[in-house]
């Protein structure tokens, strides 16, 4: 016999929905299938396809914020310093590059991009990953654009270190400074502490050293860029009949940004962190189990009413409205039935990374 569920208030519901019975002959619990079954008869198999959300009007404008966002997530500010073995005054050539990546499917939120500054150009960035890249190297448009929008609606992440970096980079070549070997060696400076070079302590104790606050236009964008849409589909130990069926916003960072994160979870009211470790503490995020962390916020409704209004632009906005079609699925208890766990479990396999392989 299974477990007895008459006094379990999350099985009580579907009891009194005829949905959930004790069968005598074979004394056990089972599912009412015919009830289920008009369940999901119920509702237009054909709307259920095509309903939207909202609409991404061809012409829409992104907002500033909602730039700083997506570069927090996926921007990068480059400084490359050639050796031309002798050549020219120095021997050295020197390349700055601001950028914003995406997958090929996602190409038309770049050009979005390019219409909010008014140049730059789009190129692959990389065939092997079938990624494209927003990108802009002219100094004058560095100079007199990009460093003035990052400077107005600043960078969360420990991103702005490097912007911070690289407007550097930006005046000594605008003032024609690399020509010289000073000019060179300071931009070798420079290099040697961005990215990858900048100590894990330095990245973690700058986001801590402010109250970091996220508004609307930049939590749209930068999870455009960093959030996933999940669906978890698990059975209980208890009643291997009933599936549980969970549904989240995950959003993944380096531990050294883990503030940022937190100031997300501010932001929804909801949400935890996993793994589990004193997120103030650098050395506990330094030996924490991984070098990831992960937010995990499970309020459905706050999270459909905020994305139902902040449109989501890159291929993402495909996973959400499936997202919602799964939560609205197991609202009328389809999950309780073959064909609807199957519709159900027929919809998750086509998102995230198995949308597009």
């Amino acid at each position: 016999m299974l477990l007895d569920i008459k006094y379990n208030n999350k099985y009580n519901k579907l009891i009194k929905e005829n949905i959930y019975f004790f069968n005598k002959e074979e004394n056990n619990y089972s599912f009412n299938k015919e009830k289920i079954n008009n369940i999901i008869s119920s509702f237009n198999i054909e709307d259920f396809w095509n309903f939207q959300l909202g609409s991404v009007k061809s012409n829409s404008i992104l907002t500033p914020w909602y730039i700083t966002g997506m570069s927090d997530g996926e921007g990068s500010f480059q400084t490359t310093i050639q050796d031309i073995k002798g050549k020219g005054e120095t021997g050295y050539k020197t390349f700055l590059e601001f950028k914003i990546t995406q997958k090929n499917h996602s190409v038309g939120i770049l050009h979005e991009i390019k219409k909010f500054f008014g140049y730059g150009r789009i190129n692959v960035d990389n065939n092997k990953t079938s990624t494209m890249k927003f990108i802009v190297t002219n100094i004058n448009d560095l100079m007199n654009k990009v460093i003035p929008h990052f400077d107005k609606y600043s960078l969360k992440t420990s991103k702005h270190l490097n912007c911070l970096d690289f407007k550097k980079a930006v005046i000594i070549m605008n003032e024609k400074k690399h020509y010289s070997i000073e000019g060179i060696k300071s931009l070798k400076e420079i290099k040697s502490k961005m990215k990858k070079s900048r100590l894990f302590q330095d990245k973690f104790n700058y986001c801590w050293s402010k109250d970091i606050i996220v508004n609307q236009g930049w939590v749209q964008g930068f999870i455009d860029g960093e959030g996933s849409f999940q669906c978890e589909i698990n059975f209980s130990n208890k009643i291997k009949l009933y599936p549980l069926i969970n549904f989240s916003l995950q959003i993944k960072q380096s531990n050294h940004d883990v503030a940022v994160l937190y100031a997300i979870k501010e932001f929804f009211n909801s949400g935890y962190l996993k793994p589990k470790y004193e997120i103030k503490n650098m050395t506990s995020a330094l030996n924490a189990v991984r070098n990831t962390t992960a937010l995990w916020i499970r309020n459905s409704e706050a999270i459909y009413n905020f994305f139902d209004l902040y449109l989501l632009y890159t291929i993402k906005r495909l996973d959400y409205l499936d997202w919602k079609r799964l939560i609205y699925l197991k609202k009328v208890n389809a999950h309780l039935s073959n064909e609807g766990l199957y519709l159900m479990k027929k919809i998750k396999s086509s998102m995230n990374d198995k949308r597009i392989k």
